[in-house]
């Protein structure tokens, strides 16, 4: 048998092996760049279907424009048309500073690309990819081939195919025009904003002179335009406009088209805007109309769809509304007020129907451009409204009593408008009369967040800053605008529902398909469970010309003729700068601004003897012919009796008024809010068991904070009436001049469990307590001889004592005078507010930067804890009683939390002192 032959396996070197892995690896890159190529070929050849021929751009034509009407669908207030607003110039009359400036913002590598910037897709793609902000990559070219080639539809879709479609558009318009030409093209068509197309039109529009005249800095403002010119806009947004002038000149320096020193000296360079005159109806709406479409829509679908737009302005309102601004603004010029806006709305359907911006559109001595209805502005006491119904939200009821008496906030110490002060004021008065003090405590009653948020759902706009504001912006510290602020009123007009303002009542097509039509929402109910009331309530407070006669007089210009209901807050702010007048009846709501758009101050013109003389001018016109209609009363609202000077429903109270209340809210008198005593005499003292009976009456007297002594009118007496005369009829003998008083407690204090009580008493002496403020009957607490001068007279263990109202009576015996007493009506509450502060501990030791949590504790409900730092508030909380504090400034720092009750009571905790290092 013939043995097997064994085989020998060849090696292969490693040279042999990394060239055959090298073979392998280029046949694989050739197979996918043929492969890559035919899809490519492929994708180019699908999307190149039906493409417009790039020689079009030589013979392109004007566009169909746009037509905005009034609310009538025929009275046309303005076509966006170009005649007239695009002046072809050629590019050797285009400044060199004008074509590198929009180069350098617009495409960077435009002399070096082939119509396309493949980094920039690219780049675009990743970022639309990873969801980032939408990132177009767009050439100068690729503008010019979607804004002149492609269909209006198609230029506002936002795919991927369209992205293509132009890719391949702008290739074939580089292969087929020089670079100089696509410019021409662009410079001569590009939109500019403010109805200019084109350089020549927009260099004419802004500023006065031909494209061959501007200088760097204006060639810098106007390339920075063309991202977004209506946002953009020098005549209405000149802060953005200098932000994206910078921007523009920083890149012209990253390009090496300027030194960094060019580029300041151009920033730093003043640039004088010269509008021209544009001939329009309601200019200001009608460009107020164009932003928002611009939003929906595109710039380029409006200018060039040929889009028929129906809005919501009333044409005779709009020119009665005029006609009024224009008047009374002429008889105030005398004063230094130049200039006025008018908003005005149907609160049925949340539809504007007319917007004045300013008395003159045209005027450039008064900024006549400038929409001053949304430009943000002081409000002053406008925004009052809006802070009492946060705190009617709360529980606060009209008949609530505000003390309006001197008030210092860690240094902030709010006037009222005459310098005066008025004492106990009901929500209704402190409202109506528009009381600086009252309203800066139901801000510190609600809290500034709580106010906040209702006044952003109610149409407010600004005042986003939340850290920013205090206290004053109760007053109108912070800033508004007159669109928003009526639409907020909107709101009370409408039960409390809330609905964005609108001024567009139908967009269509050239062929008459309809891209949107409004129906008026219910809206949004923002005042709570009990919306309805309480927007109810602040008409009535502000219709109510009996309550502010003290303040206004009773016929002041908020009073409308034939005594229409209306409800109309005015407003001042600080240096008489802005005045406001802003009101409504069920069928319209009319906000009004009189001042200088460059906040230059008036000469006492106020809210009252300014913009609401306007406001009354519209109110009556429009109104003309019309029957006086009541605000509807919703059912649950009802009417209750109360006492005119405690606003509480009290039986037996001489000055009985009638108030309206959300249903179950009516106010019943509670321990320690009032003290019903026996007078004698005059009412000046407290009668005695020597007072004949003829001479007592009972007298309700309303109890005082303690910061409010002294300014809250006669107080309760705590004497006694002196002896009657003897029988013979002559006086009985005069003892010492003080022979019975109680100094502490005080008549209407709360009190706890173990109380000292002080005082004097001339003689032989017996201190008592009676359950209730007429006692029936006596317990003694402490007997002495006599001769305690403001000194201790007794110690009243209340410990077993239920809670309620008690009287304490000091008796004073003197040798030959009939007994002497003196009364005080105290309230015992066990449960009475508490609050204490349990981190951080007392002591703790903290390091700068340290965020330290606040946690406070009460023993009952309250409608919010604030927290308080070395004397400041810090924060407020609603929910939760927390607050982070984010430890600053080594050394010690004092914490406290103060508890604030529904009816405004505050209770504040034991410091606790901590060290920050």
């Amino acid at each position: 048998m013939r043995a097997a032959v064994p085989t020998q396996t060849r090696r292969i070197s490693p040279l042999a092996v990394v060239g055959l892995t090298l073979l392998r690896l280029c046949e694989l890159a050739l197979l996918g760049v043929l492969v890559g190529g035919l899809v490519g070929l492929a994708v180019y050849h699908f999307y190149s279907r039906d493409l417009p021929d790039p020689g079009r751009l030589a013979t392109h034509r004007p566009f169909e424009t746009t037509r905005i009407y009034a609310r009538d669908g025929q009275t046309l207030l303005y076509e966006l048309f170009d005649a007239g607003q695009r002046i072809v110039v050629p590019l050797d009359q285009v400044p060199w500073a004008l074509k590198a400036a929009t180069i350098a913002v617009e495409d960077g590598n435009f002399y070096d690309n082939p119509g396309v910037d493949i980094r920039g897709i690219v780049r675009a793609l990743y970022l639309n990819r990873q969801g980032s902000v939408r990132s177009g990559g767009s050439t100068i070219t690729q503008q010019l081939a979607r804004n002149v080639l492609l269909s209006p539809e198609e230029r506002g879709e936002q795919s991927y195919g369209r992205k293509i479609r132009e890719a391949i558009l702008a290739y074939r318009l580089s292969r087929q025009f020089s670079k100089d030409q696509i410019l021409s093209f662009y410079l001569n068509e590009v939109y500019y904003g403010n109805m200019a197309y084109g350089v020549e039109a927009a260099a004419q529009g802004y500023f006065g002179k031909a494209t061959r005249d501007l200088t760097l800095p204006e060639a810098a403002i106007l390339a920075g335009l063309v991202q977004s010119p209506t946002e953009l806009n020098p005549l209405t947004n000149p802060e953005a406009t200098k932000e994206r002038q910078r921007i523009v000149l920083d890149l012209m320096v990253k390009q090496n088209m300027l030194s960094r020193e060019q580029a300041d000296v151009a920033f730093a360079t003043p640039v004088q805007l010269r509008p021209s005159r544009v001939d329009i109806r309601a200019a200001h709406f009608v460009f107020h109309v164009r932003e928002q479409l611009e939003q929906q829509y595109g710039a380029e679908l409006l200018r060039r769809g040929g889009l028929r737009v129906v809005t919501t302005l009333d044409p005779a309102m709009q020119g009665l509304a005029e006609q009024a601004a224009s008047q009374h603004i002429a008889e105030l010029q005398q004063r230094n007020a130049h200039n006025a806006s008018i908003v005005v709305i149907d609160p049925r359907t949340s539809e504007m129907l007319a917007m004045v911006g300013s008395v003159d559109y045209n005027n450039q001595t008064i900024d006549g451009q400038v929409n001053v209805a949304t430009a943000p502005r002081q409000p002053g006491s406008a925004l009052k409204p809006i802070v009492y119904a946060a705190a009617m939200m709360a529980g606060w009821t009209p008949s609530t009593v505000i003390w309006d008496v001197p008030l210092d906030v860690n240094g902030y110490k709010p006037m009222n408008y005459d310098n005066s002060f008025h004492g106990a004021q009901r929500l209704r008065l402190a409202l109506a009369n528009s009381f600086n003090i009252p309203a800066v405590k139901a801000l510190q009653f609600t809290g500034i967040d709580a106010f906040l948020d209702l006044a952003h759902s109610m149409g407010i706009t600004t005042l986003q800053e939340r850290d920013t504001y205090g206290l004053a912006v109760a007053l109108g510290a912070g800033e508004v605008k007159l669109l928003d602020l009526t639409t907020a009123y909107t709101t009370f007009a409408n039960q409390g529902y809330a609905r964005p303002t609108v001024s567009i009542l139908r967009v269509s097509t050239n062929h008459g398909e309809v891209l949107y039509s409004y129906t008026p929402p219910k809206g949004t109910q923002v005042l709570g469970s009990k919306g309805e009331a309480i927007a109810y309530l602040i008409s009535d407070i502000l219709s109510d010309n009996a309550a502010r006669t003290p303040m206004f007089g009773p016929n002041s210009v908020m009073r409308l003729s034939d005594d229409r209901p209306a409800a109309v807050k005015t407003g001042t702010s600080n240096d008489y700068k802005d005045s406001w007048a802003v009101g409504y009846t069920p069928e319209l709501v009319v906000g009004v601004w009189v001042g200088n758009t460059d906040n230059s101050p008036m000469q006492e013109v106020a809210g009252a003897n300014g913009a609401g003389t306007i406001w009354r001018a519209v109110m009556e016109q429009a109104h003309a012919g019309k029957p006086p209609q009541p605000f509807e009363r919703p059912a649950s609202v009802e009417e209750a009796k109360i006492c005119g000077s405690t606003g509480l429903a009290m039986a037996g109270c001489p000055d009985q008024i009638a108030e309206r209340f959300v249903q179950g809210t009516q106010p019943t008198p509670k321990p320690g809010q009032y003290i019903t005593v026996t007078v004698g005499g005059d009412g000046s003292c407290l009668a005695t068991d020597l007072t004949p009976i003829s001479e007592r009456q009972q007298k309700t007297f309303l109890l005082p904070p303690p910061e409010a002594r002294g300014w809250s009118g006669p107080p309760a007496p705590t004497q006694p009436c002196p002896a009657p005369p003897s029988a013979d009829g002559t006086a009985t003998p005069d003892g010492p001049d003080v022979v019975a008083a109680i100094d502490s407690p005080a008549s209407g204090a709360t009190l706890g469990s173990t109380i000292s009580v002080t005082g004097s008493a001339a003689g032989y002496y017996t201190l008592a307590y009676g359950a209730g403020q007429q006692p029936t009957t006596w317990t003694p607490i402490a007997e002495g001889l006599g001769g305690v001068d403001h000194g201790l007279l007794g110690t009243w263990d209340t410990a077993t004592l239920p809670n309620g109202m008690y009287t304490l009576r000091l008796e004073v015996a003197l040798p030959g005078n009939p007994p002497q007493a003196t009364l005080a009506t105290v309230r015992i509450d066990h449960d009475r507010l508490a609050v204490r502060l349990t981190l951080p501990a007392p002591d703790s030791s903290f390091a700068v930067g340290t965020s330290v949590q606040l946690v406070a504790e009460t023993n009952g409900p309250v409608a919010r804890v604030e927290f308080v730092v070395d004397g400041q508030v810090i924060g407020s909380a609603t929910q939760a009683a927390t607050w982070s504090w984010l430890a600053s400034g080594r050394g010690r720092h004092t914490i406290e939390v103060v508890a604030v009750d529904v009816t405004g009571q505050r209770t504040t905790s034991p410091p606790v002192s901590v060290l920050v290092q």
